[in-house]
């Protein structure tokens, strides 16, 4: 198996929609993977499916949580420069566990939609 397919069973195959996935599976993950860089802050850990399947409620979609987060963490970077870090608002992760994305390809830069982001956690807090 070739790289581009590794990505694609990992990742989703290109051009798909990302499922949509409950929100109280990203805050779990969002939580164990918070508390894992607080004890190995130096990092170089791997987390199998398995236990990601414990950390999420029973049937979740583990690659499309997992998927949503890193695009939302890949948002924390792009705003280091005029934000100091913190917590993700339960509003954040409702709103990042429901707007629309696609699978990106392979060699594709990661991209997330900041502005539809924010209208997403606009319409979770009305």
């Amino acid at each position: 198996m070739d790289a581009k397919e590794m990505w694609e069973k990992l990742h989703g195959k290109p051009g798909e929609p990302v499922p949509a996935v409950d929100f109280t599976d990203m805050k779990s993950m969002w939580a164990f993977v918070q508390d894992v860089k607080q004890r190995h802050p130096q990092g170089g850990v791997a987390i199998s499916m398995e236990l990601w399947q414990r950390v999420c409620s029973p049937g979740a979609d583990i690659r499309a949580v997992s998927y949503r987060l890193r695009l939302l963490g890949m948002l924390e970077i792009l705003l280091q420069p005029v934000y100091s870090g913190g917590q993700w608002t339960e509003l954040a992760l409702k709103a990042a566990a429901k707007m629309e994305m696609t699978w990106l390809p392979f060699e594709a830069p990661q991209t997330i939609d900041v502005m539809g982001f924010l209208a997403q956690a606009q319409a979770e807090a009305a």
